[in-house]
């Protein structure tokens, strides 16, 4: 059996105008993340990010720490089927009909950016509205379409890697719980719930053979449990 861990980048920008970069916090978050991995003997055969900033930099950061230590890893390879679905198009898509059926909305519209609360109740009420499929907008990615973007990535992976060989993917929390979709046969519902539970570099692994993919741990920040430190658990 060979393994992919798939990580979430680490904490991006959440309100300021260019949000896919990595905050301080976040390039800290994935020093911890590799430093842990060096500690219990983690090493990769092949490592892939999607091609959104925020991956690339976690996977960067990662590599440096490895390199620090003497312990080299392959080079970066850049594959776009682990990129995350743009949630501000579709909240901007379907923000309008959204609010004609909720009023409610209207209230959180303006602090969507800098209240993470707002944001949060708009961003599951519009999801859950996207995932349906009933209200499909042109030019917005469907989440049926999302998955199994999803999936042809993995697919790719697992063909250009052998038996036996450790895998990591830095992604974002849509691929994740596209993943764990995957491996359990979950419903769109309750894969997209589980992906705002996902910690930023949090590891989620699953072992694979050429017939099936098998989840085996989800969501594990045991480096930022170590800490001792509630604010180094981020989910943006």
């Amino acid at each position: 059996m060979s393994t992919i861990m798939m990580v979430r980048h680490g904490q991006a920008s959440f309100g300021e105008k260019n949000y896919d970069r990595l905050s301080r916090r976040g390039r800290e978050q994935s020093r911890v993340l590799a430093e842990y991995m060096i500690r219990i003997g983690l090493s990769f055969d092949a490592v892939y990010a999607g091609d959104m900033v925020r991956q690339k930099d976690t996977a960067h950061e990662i590599l440096a720490i490895y390199r620090l230590q003497d312990r080299n890893l392959p080079e970066l390879k850049v594959l776009s089927e682990f990129n995350e679905y743009s949630s501000r198009d579709i909240i901007m898509a379907h923000i309008h009909d959204a609010a004609g059926e909720d009023p409610d909305l209207k209230a959180d519209l303006k602090y969507i950016y800098d209240d993470k609360k707002a944001f949060q109740r708009v961003f599951e009420k519009i999801m859950m509205r996207w995932i349906s499929g009933e209200a499909d907008k042109p030019g917005v990615v469907r989440w049926q379409d999302f998955c199994g973007r999803v999936r042809t990535g993995l697919c790719k992976v697992m063909g250009d890697n052998g038996r036996g060989k450790t895998i990591l993917i830095c992604t974002s929390g849509g691929p994740i719980s596209a993943a764990v979709q995957t491996a359990l046969e979950l419903s769109d519902e309750k894969a997209l719930r589980i992906a705002w539970q996902i910690v930023n570099t949090s590891m989620t692994s699953f072992v694979y053979n050429d017939e099936r993919m098998a989840l085996t741990s989800f969501n594990n920040a045991s480096h930022l449990a170590l800490l001792n430190d509630p604010a180094w658990v981020t989910y943006r």
